[in-house]
């Protein structure tokens, strides 16, 4: 769950969608190496990190990564979603407000 809130899956209305701008981006592999827009990257309050999946139409996932390092505006990691899977690389922090409630 995100913060103890329960919520590990958020899914949206297509106007709720259009008004937080959601964009996605698929995770790249480089060298070996995941990467993707540190964007994407979210991080919890005991330095935790995440990204938001986005397995199918306006339903969004946290998936737990691990960051090797930061370079410019790319993440790369040592584990998280496989190459190809799309990630909200614009979006996420709003994202993240809805699923857990703040704004609200």
């Amino acid at each position: 769950d995100i913060d103890g809130s329960g919520f590990e899956r958020v899914t949206l209305t297509q106007k709720a969608n259009d008004r937080l701008a959601i964009l996605t981006e698929a995770v790249a592999e480089q060298g070996g190496q995941l990467v993707v827009p540190y964007s994407a990257v979210l991080y919890g309050t005991n330095g935790e990190t995440w990204v938001y999946t986005n397995p199918e139409s306006l339903t969004y996932v946290r998936a737990p990564i691990t960051v090797d390092v930061i370079e410019g505006d790319l993440a790369m990691l040592t584990d998280g979603p496989a190459a190809g899977t799309e990630v909200v690389s614009v979006g996420a922090q709003m994202l993240l407000g809805t699923g857990t409630g703040v704004g609200k």
